[in-house]
């Protein structure tokens, strides 16, 4: 009886045991899930930071060059444009602050601070196949938005 006794006895604290590693075992998995996850956050706001800071003043080397001027009614640029890397060139010929923002495909892109009157900023975009918005929503919530539709082929 005594024998039975302590190999029920054995049996029982090895169990818990191997639950308690097999708990621990979960614990670092579920971590290393949450760091991995975490991590990929991180770099998802790095990449959405270095987004905003390259809207610069100059166009890349390699963007196509797109001239755009925003006024306080409207906005002046080409309806049609070639698909890969452009630069938007705009330039805030009104006499408010007006921000430059291209929808559509995947794509929703605007300036952070929008251009001052008088001022010139660019936008890189990679514009795939597809049709586009071009907005030049004002400060005013009164007025509609200026709005070309852009055709990328």
């Amino acid at each position: 009886m005594k024998t039975i006794l302590s190999i029920l006895f054995v049996g029982l604290i090895s169990t818990a045991g191997a639950q308690v590693v097999d708990t621990a075992e979960n614990v670092a998995h579920s971590a290393a899930r949450g760091a991995k996850n975490a991590a990929k956050t991180v770099a998802h706001g790095a990449k959405r930071a270095a987004d905003t800071v390259a809207d610069a003043l100059t166009p890349d080397t390699d963007a196509r060059r797109v001239d755009v001027t925003v006024t306080d009614n409207g906005i002046d640029m080409p309806t049609q444009l070639r698909s890969g890397k452009t630069a938007f060139v705009v330039k805030n010929a009104g006499k408010t602050t007006q921000n430059f923002e291209v929808r559509g495909s995947g794509v929703d892109r605007k300036f952070i601070a929008a251009p001052k009157p008088g001022e010139t900023k660019v936008l890189h975009v990679n514009l795939d196949r597809g049709t586009y918005a071009a907005y030049s929503p004002g400060k005013e919530e009164s007025k509609r938005p200026a709005k070309v539709t852009l055709r990328v082929r």
